[in-house]
Order: structure tokens, then sequence, then C-alpha cells
């Protein structure tokens, strides 16, 4: 399966190009709810720090070798905080995503009346 970075960025790509197209309100509901969603992932980031909890199991070595397991589960390598932005990152990327294809719709459907328009005075 392709990851998600390279699928939506191809996809941006591809909807930049005007070769992939979103009706307008679609690609606007679909963009709105990424940034709902993108400051949820953000609100829920920012509040990471408040998971340590190196010293809630005492202060023998072993206690602390236990709070320190937790704490890099919250915002160590590959912890929460590595995956909340995760998510941030790919939520923004599919935004663009939604954002270039429902632009191509429209910029397509301009051209395309334009045409219509050229072709009709020409007669």
């Amino acid at each position: 399966m392709t990851e998600p970075v390279s699928l939506f960025q191809h996809l941006t790509s591809s909807a930049e190009a005007g070769q992939l197209f979103l009706e307008p309100d679609a690609a606007q509901t679909c963009s709105e709810a990424c940034s709902v969603f993108i400051d949820s992932l953000v609100e829920l980031s920012s509040i990471t720090e408040d998971l340590l909890c190196r010293d809630a199991f005492g202060h023998l070595p072993s206690a602390q070798a236990l709070g320190q397991k937790f704490d890099n589960k919250a915002i160590g390598p590959g912890g929460f905080a590595d995956v909340l932005q995760q998510h941030i990152d790919t939520v923004t990327r599919m935004k663009a995503l939604f954002d270039a294809a429902g632009k191509a719709y429209v910029e397509t459907d301009a051209e395309t009346r334009a045409r219509i328009a050229a072709a009709h005075l020409d007669k």
C-alpha cells in the first residue's frame, strides 16, 4: 500500500495539474472538516507534556525507570506526541488535496464556460 505522504502528495499534484476534480461544495466541506480535526489534534498535542509521570512512581531507581518508560510512550521517539504530529501532517496534506481538487474543478468549469461562450459568439 502507498504511504499516506506520497499518496496525498501525488493526488494533490494531480489536482493542481487539473487531472483530479472535486465538486467545490464537497471540497470545502472536506477541507473544513480537516481544519477542525487539525485543531483538535493540535490541542491534544499541546497537552502531551501533562502526560509526564516520571516522579509518579516514587524515588527508587526502578520506579524512576518505570516512570521513564511511560514518559517515553507519551513524548519519546515514536510516542504519542510523535503519532499526533504524524496525524497532523497527514490531515494537513489531505486538506491541501481537497483545496486543490476544488480549485481545479472551479478553474475547469470557468474554462469550459468561456469556451462555450466563445463558440456561441462565433456563430
